[in-house]
């Protein structure tokens, strides 16, 4: 057994992680398990057999993973409730390049976003901004359109997504800290774009 190597709890085997950081190692089930003698070994904390975090609990299946995935990592609230919640919103307003989603955001505001294109590879990228309540009952009830919405909306940025076998991704493409920077192809009605290459990523 080399030195990167350690028995679990379980008796697996697994790589710890190297250097001053040796706070937990993976064993070849996924799941990860503190090591013994730190203090985050009081409350380990081992990950779920092919978790998907992001697309769980959506019975209604009416958003795509790519803005869904989005829209829940940039929003500020989440209702965990076991039988669901009165507030809950999932929504598909629109139709054809004009399409755009919801989901709720605490009591007064919702998350709004649209696929804006993907690459070859399959990593797809989302539009996904911050609105009030009042903001998406307008919209719902077709007082304003899904553009206006955008550009009245707050918190706006570009997502990426990845999705393959057992794993999955998102990721920071840019921030908008103005609604007027967005970029015009990037809202609704444009049309949905091929990106030669991948785009760079953003720091949070």
């Amino acid at each position: 057994m080399g030195d990167a190597d350690q028995t679990g709890p379980d008796g697996d085997v697994g790589a710890t992680a190297s250097g001053d950081d040796e706070l937990f190692q993976s064993r070849e089930d996924g799941q990860l398990h503190f090591i013994k003698e730190t203090a985050a070994h009081t409350f380990p904390v081992t990950a779920p057999v092919d978790a998907t975090p992001l697309e769980e609990d959506e019975p209604e299946g009416v958003i795509p993973p790519s803005p869904l995935w989005a829209m829940k990592d940039r929003r500020h609230e989440q209702w965990p409730h076991r039988f669901g919640h009165p507030d809950r919103i999932r929504a598909r307003l629109g139709a054809g390049d004009a399409t755009v989603y919801v989901i709720d955001d605490g009591k007064r505001h919702c998350m709004i976003g649209r696929p804006v294109g993907a690459t070859a590879d399959g990593c797809v990228y989302s539009l996904v901004a911050r609105v009030t309540r009042d903001t998406y009952d307008a919209l719902a009830s077709g007082s304003i359109d899904a553009r206006r919405a955008f550009l009245a909306a707050s918190e706006a940025g570009l997502s990426g997504t990845a999705d393959a076998p057992g794993v999955s991704n998102i990721f920071d493409v840019d921030f908008y800290s103005r609604a007027e920077e967005i970029p015009v192809e990037y809202l609704p009605p444009a049309p949905f774009i091929r990106f030669a290459e991948d785009l760079p990523t953003a720091d949070r």
